[in-house]
Formats: structure tokens, C-alpha cells, sequence
């Protein structure tokens, strides 16, 4: 007697694909916020090596929200430090989620805390 297991298969496959389609929906997230966390470091790293002359000049925090606004960069709050010595920028930053809406997640925060020394006429950037 053979026994048929078609129905079997498929309620296993109806019961596996939800769960399937969360794991991309959450591994796309995460990539997504990866990428732009990527882009924000990046971006104050460029901002810390161009700028690390003018870092003393009274309107440096306004230079520093235009460049981020020129690289198309949300930020909701950047705290800026300067000194002789270094050249520290933390960034926070508010980007929209894209699967995590369907769970109550409109948007993800991203952190980046930088900080920029000159050593032997170089400047080297450190996380804080």
C-alpha cells in the first residue's frame, strides 16, 4: 500500500512560508540599515578630514548640517566637539524601515561617533 503525502507537504509549506518571507523581510532590513550606517560613517569621516582646519571656526556646526544635507543624510542630532587637539562629531540619525512597519517599526536610529587627530601631518580617525 502506498501512502500518498502530498497534503502533508503542503501544509508544512503553507506553515514554512510565512516564516521564510519574515527572514528576508528581516535579513533585507538589516542590510539596509547596515548600508546606510555605512554611509553616515563614511560621510562624517569625509567631513572630519575636509574639515579638520576649519574645525575651531565659529560656524563649523552649520557647515557640518549642510554636508550632511548635501549627502542626503538625516540627521535629527550631531553633537560637535573641537579643541587644539581633535576634531569629535557624534551623529544620530533616523532612517525608515522598509518590512518593519508591518510589525510596528516606522523607523531605525543609527549612532556614529567619530573622533579626528592630526599625527605627523595625518589625520587619523578613531570610533568612540
Amino acid at each position: 500500500m502506498k501512502i500518498n503525502n502530498h497534503g502533508q507537504t503542503l501544509i508544512i509549506f503553507v506553515i514554512l512560508l510565512p516564516l521564510l518571507l519574515a527572514l528576508i523581510a528581516f535579513v533585507v532590513d538589516i542590510s539596509y540599515m547596515y548600508g546606510e550606517k555605512l554611509h553616515l560613517q563614511n560621510t562624517t569621516k569625509m567631513i572630519i578630514k575636509n574639515n579638520y582646519k576649519d574645525r575651531l571656526e565659529n560656524n563649523i556646526e552649520n557647515k557640518v548640517k549642510d554636508l550632511y544635507k548635501k549627502n542626503n543624510i538625516k540627521v535629527y542630532q550631531s553633537d560637535i566637539k573641537t579643541s587644539n587637539d581633535y576634531f569629535k562629531i557624534e551623529t544620530k540619525s533616523e532612517i525608515d524601515s522598509i518590512f518593519g512597519k508591518v510589525i510596528g517599526l516606522k523607523k531605525y536610529k543609527i549612532k556614529v561617533s567619530l573622533k579626528g587627530y592630526k599625527k605627523e601631518d595625518k589625520i587619523i580617525i578613531i570610533e568612540e
